[in-house]
């Protein structure tokens, strides 16, 4: 089971252990499943435990079989009776689970009350040794209350929760786009399909229709495992719906240049780069330098600068200019420089001003291979030297994901003074957006660093992440814009007040960041979700996690208060939400993560 391939991981579950015909060896391999499952007892008429007979079946048992709790046992049932001996029942399905070395065990979650179940769970899971538990929830118009369900289930497992998935029943009616939504930012472990959901097609095979194919797709890109329960309702063979699930992950949308890219990154944390305090290493510059847009936009955007400032009026001689590239890398914007000056005819000096040494190897290597003929290369901090004459242009990559978290107003306040009183800096401007999320996976990975011990105070710092199992339930708003050159006086310490709201009951774990940034003129480059910058990948969003997540009621307004602090060798965030539910204060004083402005 464990992560999804490229082909769909399906499976079969046996409702009754009379479902498998014993000394048949992998059965549901056979028939195209890729795990089975199965029962771990069975509970007779008068109410006798059964336990599966593990050596009459030749199975991969620890990672082709999910283990099912069978359906008699109701550890939260109001008959003292029958809750008494479900307890007894369950403890011994979670001694068969651990002996039998299943992936994961399934429980069915038919309650609205189901605090004796967490119980009993959280002991079965501080001794399986990672072993998951999922939890099979109905969902649809007539299970109104499934995602509360859950969601109370996990808030009384906290310490828990990255070892609880949840896998969703359909119904018999489909969950709405909004309830969809909310179930995003939740961990979907599979999605399980009754044989009785398929209809028949022209030629008597089992289909889903429209409107469920669209529900099941939309659920393949988070690597959501496909169930299939019941017995052959179309004559075909079992297989014959594990066939159609496939058919349907290869109808799935062809990946963008962006989701090719950042496949394998999704919800993987990354600490932001700090470019002025450590030097970047050659594969990160590597990186950096594929991205298919970025360059493109700003070798545009010198051309567009080199032809306001240098185009001659009729009849005279171009205006030469000067070009600096600070923080000049392994020299793509020098590169794309070079192109925009060819493009113009504009006569142009270039300098690039690199403090990096390993990468001033590569300025200087190109240099001497004459495929930088003619650009004068600095090795200096741009915000310290001292050039032999102005600029009519100043050109810099210094943005992070957050727009200012690399320090780039920091650094081009210094650098202006390189410029002419009339000089242009590409960018000219950026903003840094923030948006409320919910995702349990997300939270969850902090969590994991937390209980690693990798950094002290993991909640109080933002992470670069390609968002992808989240919900974003409201809208970005607008929080921090630095304007270049600036006009001063320079105070680069910021603060905005947000407020948002929420249409569902939800539960929010932190924050999104993006931005946006204006090269020249109406030339942009975006990671906003709303105006993305096409095929661009050099930067993914920011998150801002809550240490203590905020359940929060349909309607209710979220205000945050977020700082960003400018001292003389550092510059940090702190955050708060003061409604509904205040939190503390995250990296107060930047004591547990700043942002250096000096090696």
């Amino acid at each position: 089971m464990g992560e999804a391939s490229q082909d769909p991981i399906c499976g079969i579950e046996y409702e009754v252990l009379e479902d498998i015909e014993p000394d048949q060896s992998i059965i549901h391999v056979e028939q195209g499943y890729s795990f089975a499952a199965l029962p771990l007892a069975q509970i007779t008429k008068d109410k006798q435990f059964i336990p599966i007979k593990m050596l009459d079946y030749d199975l991969n048992w620890n990672d082709r079989v999910l283990g099912v709790v069978p359906g008699f046992i109701d550890v939260d049932s109001s008959d003292p009776e029958h809750r008494k001996l479900s307890e007894l029942y369950l403890n011994k399905v979670f001694k068969l689970a651990i002996f039998t070395g299943v992936t994961a065990l399934m429980v069915n979650v038919t309650n609205s009350n189901n605090t004796n179940l967490a119980r009993l769970c959280s002991y079965h899971l501080y001794t399986s040794h990672g072993k998951s538990i999922w939890f099979r929830i109905k969902v649809g118009a007539e299970h109104p209350e499934a995602w509360q369900r859950w969601s109370t289930l996990l808030m009384m497992l906290p310490a828990l929760q990255g070892l609880c998935g949840v896998v969703l029943e359909l119904g018999e009616t489909l969950p709405s786009p909004e309830e969809m939504a909310r179930w995003r930012g939740e961990i979907v472990s599979a999605i399980s399909i009754p044989t009785s959901r398929f209809v028949a097609n022209a030629k008597g095979c089992p289909v889903l229709r429209r409107e469920v194919q669209s529900l099941v797709i939309s659920l393949f890109k988070y690597k959501t495992q496909v169930i299939i329960h019941g017995r052959d309702l179309h004559g075909q063979g079992m297989q014959s719906y594990q066939q159609y699930i496939t058919h349907l992950h290869g109808r799935q949308a062809r990946p963008s240049v962006y989701e090719e890219f950042s496949a394998g990154y999704e919800d993987r944390l990354q600490i932001p780069l700090q470019p002025l305090k450590d030097n970047l290493d050659n594969a990160t510059y590597e990186i950096f330098e594929k991205d298919p847009f970025k360059y493109k936009q700003y070798e545009e955007a010198v051309y567009r600068a080199l032809l306001d400032r240098g185009s001659p009026p009729p009849g005279q001689d171009p205006t030469p200019q000067v070009i600096m590239v600070v923080g000049a890398g392994r020299g793509p914007l020098v590169r794309a420089s070079m192109n925009a000056t060819k493009r113009s005819s504009i006569p142009t000096t270039i300098y690039a001003v690199e403090k990096n040494e390993a990468a001033l190897t590569v300025l200087r290597n190109l240099l001497s291979e004459e495929r930088f003929k003619g650009v004068t290369i600095v090795e200096h901090d741009m915000r310290t030297w001292e050039p032999p004459e102005k600029a009519d242009i100043i050109v810099s990559e210094l943005l992070g994901s957050f727009s200012d978290n690399e320090l780039s107003p920091e650094c081009l306040d210094g650098a202006q003074r390189l410029m002419k009183p009339d000089g242009i800096s590409i960018p000219s401007e950026y903003t840094s957006y923030l948006a409320p999320l919910s995702s349990r996976r997300l939270h969850n990975a902090v969590s994991v660093m937390d209980k690693e011990n990798t950094r002290d105070n993991v909640f109080h710092m933002g992470y670069v992440v390609r968002i992808h199992n989240a919900n974003i339930f409201d809208k970005p708003q607008t929080c921090f814009t630095f304007t270049h050159p600036n006009p001063g006086p320079i105070d680069n310490s910021r603060h905005v007040q947000l407020t948002f709201t929420t249409a569902t009951d939800l539960v929010m774990h932190g924050f999104a960041g993006y931005f946006d940034a204006r090269l020249y003129g109406d030339l942009y480059m975006s990671i906003h979700p709303d105006t993305h910058s096409p095929d661009m990948f050099s930067w993914f969003p920011m998150f801002f996690p809550l240490k203590t997540p905020v359940c929060l009621r349909a309607g209710d307004t979220v205000k945050l208060d977020f700082w960003r602090v400018a001292e003389t060798t550092k510059i940090w965030y702190e955050w708060v939400v003061s409604e509904p539910t205040p939190t503390p204060i995250h990296n107060s004083r930047g004591e547990t993560y700043w942002i250096g402005l000096y090696s």
